[in-house]
């Protein structure tokens, strides 16, 4: 039943699969791993991926593809508070485009807002939204996946980032009035309070992290309304183009994934969405990617689904992808994941499925 309902999600709900989201969190868990001595290579290609990859300019992945890293990550550091650690390491750079917008606006209560609006730019894997409280103004993060196991990761990443940035781009002094976590109190509980230094509320009924009024009243020291003009403008411009994408690449691979074993053609692709062959394979290049490798992406998808979650033979799996033979399985696999379909299903891991 748990393979169905993990296979009938994939089908209905194309965000686990697929690749919208840029891979900055990534790119700074394996910087903190490679800190500690700790080489995130094989997890990486393990999940399709490589080092260079993650720094390729309009590189995306897939929160299949970031889970999968973020688990193993967990497992071989052996460092329950990693979400922290790797926060806290980002500076105001690591936020692209968005880091730069934060460090130009007139004051703290802008740049938050700024954040907040533009977080999908920044490779977020959780959804953020202002509100404003006493005094003050909060940050409320909630999950885009249904991922339990992440979730208290993805949280402390996320606000030990946000005060990173503050601390970088205002006053290293700066601390939240409150900060608030669904979750129980985990047994390192007390670097939450060391790092935030302010009140933390566990079992919360939300996540959120609270600013006081005086700090987000603040004028930030590297405010300039030109620079922050022109960054608001490719920031719009990226959030419009990543909407687009979002949508002609999620509904292309839904089609695809249905369709399997075969594989609709373009032509009838395009024709779907009243377009040309020649117009949807311009808007894909636009969009930094391909029919092919969207093709290629639902069928890495489904095949480490099918190889870690079930039994069945190679040549049955084959004839699930569209592939000829096992042994064109082989070698997608071996592409994929640097290793054969056997030694990929001695690694099947039940927290693993997404």
């Amino acid at each position: 039943m748990k393979r169905q309902a993990a296979q009938a999600r994939f089908l209905t709900d194309p965000r686990y699969g697929s690749a919208t989201i840029t891979p900055h969190l990534l790119r700074y868990l394996t910087l903190v791993a490679a800190e500690r001595g700790h080489d995130l290579g094989p997890p990486l290609r393990r999940a399709g991926l490589s080092e260079a990859a993650l720094s390729a300019v309009g590189q995306r992945i897939s929160y299949r593809q970031g889970s999968s890293v973020i688990r193993e990550a967990m497992r071989d550091l052996d460092d329950p508070a990693l979400g922290l650690a790797v926060g806290r390491r980002q500076r105001a750079t690591a936020w692209g485009l968005v880091g730069l917008g934060l460090q130009a606006s007139p004051t703290l209560h802008d740049a938050l807002e700024l954040g907040v609006r533009h977080h999908g730019v920044t490779g977020s894997m959780l959804d953020y939204r202002t509100r404003t409280v006493p005094d003050g103004a909060a940050i409320l993060a909630t999950a885009r996946y249904t991922d339990s196991e992440l979730r208290a990761f993805l949280l402390e990443k996320a606000f030990a980032g946000i005060v990173a940035l503050v601390r970088d781009s205002l006053d290293e002094t700066f601390a939240p009035h409150t900060v608030a976590v669904h979750h129980p109190r985990p047994p390192y509980g007390d670097a939450y309070e060391d790092y935030f230094r302010c009140p933390v509320v566990f079992d919360a009924p939300d996540d959120r992290i609270v600013f006081g009024g005086d700090w987000l009243r603040t004028p930030l020291p590297g405010a300039d309304a030109y620079t922050l003009a022109q960054v608001i403008a490719l920031l719009d411009a990226a959030r419009a183009q990543g909407r687009d994408r979002q949508d002609l690449v999620q509904g292309l691979e839904v089609s695809v994934a249905r369709g399997l074993p075969h594989v609709p053609p373009l032509a009838q692709q395009a024709l779907a969405r009243g377009m040309s062959e020649r117009t949807l394979r311009r808007r894909l290049a636009e969009h930094g990617t391909s029919y092919e490798a969207l093709v290629d992406s639902v069928r890495l998808v489904r095949a480490e689904e099918l190889i870690t979650g079930s039994d069945l033979p190679l040549h049955n799996i084959a004839g699930l992808l569209g592939f000829s033979d096992a042994r064109t399985l082989r070698r997608a696999v071996a592409r994929w994941f640097g290793t054969s379909p056997s030694a990929l299903r001695g690694t099947r891991c039940p927290q693993r499925r997404s």
